[in-house]
């Protein structure tokens, strides 16, 4: 064979088996699109099995019904027990934190009254307090006092109010403060002296029973009482030296305990 009928037969046989493989990559493209369908009718089948009729299209209930009711759904009686639980729970965390309130107001509480309980232990007494604490010792000691049997309740009353007053006027005047030991030493030396000066006194100065209650009720702070002028004239003239006696002792204590 010539080389000039070489690159005919050449090309004639590359037409031939190109047109052979077009003609096989068309019947397998067929071939593969004929499977594919058959595999996505199958698959929607499988589908529709899976899904159900209610989400199919075109079915009677196209939406999906909530599988949960709503309030206005209950009946009447779920209604209450649904508020009631709601309630319950409201009330459950509301009386947590109350109990968290009472727990820390308690403890608040108890310190309050430690702390009270510690002043009350160390702190003085009011002035109040201190008059009728010494008005009762003063009282007490007249009463056992076989000194004092001459004198009437009511005279020993008005004694020992009036030592009272004097203690008042002496711790003022000295701006002192007077521990319980030192109360009771007045109570005992000072003031029992002072006390039968002044029921001797007002024996003198009060002449009937309406001018007793009179100088009784000066003496106990009521300071509304008006005494007439010969009574209060006649009670000064006998209470004065009562008092300069016991300020004298007293201020002669104070500078010797000083």
């Amino acid at each position: 064979m010539s080389s000039k009928k070489k690159p005919i037969i050449i090309a004639v046989i590359s037409v031939f088996v190109i047109a052979l493989l077009g003609g096989g990559g068309y019947f397998a493209y067929l071939k593969l699109q004929t499977k594919t369908d058959e595999n996505a009718e199958k698959l929607g089948g499988v589908g529709e099995l899976l899904v159900g009729d209610r989400y199919k299209a075109g079915s009677k209930e196209e939406a999906l019904k909530p599988t949960i009711m709503k309030q206005q759904d209950l009946a009447p009686t779920k209604k209450v027990v649904k508020s009631l639980q709601k309630e319950n729970i409201k009330l459950s965390i509301e009386m947590i934190r109350l109990k968290e309130q009472i727990k820390s107001l308690s403890a608040a509480v108890a310190e309050l009254e430690e702390y009270k309980s510690t002043n009350q232990r160390f702190a003085p007494l009011r002035l109040k307090d201190e008059m009728a604490e010494i008005e009762m010792q003063v009282k007490s000691f007249l009463l056992q006092s076989e000194d004092a049997e001459r004198f009437t309740t009511m005279q020993i009353e008005i004694m020992a109010a009036a030592s009272s007053l004097e203690y008042r006027a002496y711790i003022i005047r000295n701006r002192l403060m007077v521990t319980k030991v030192q109360r009771k030493k007045l109570a005992a030396e000072y003031l029992p002296g002072y006390a039968f000066c002044v029921g001797d006194g007002i024996a003198l100065a009060a002449n009937n029973s309406k001018e007793f209650n009179l100088v009784a009720s000066k003496f106990r702070g009521i300071e509304n009482v008006r005494l007439p002028d010969r009574l209060r004239k006649d009670l000064d003239s006998v209470m004065t030296p009562c008092q300069n006696a016991l300020r004298a002792q007293l201020d002669k204590n104070l500078s010797d305990a000083g």
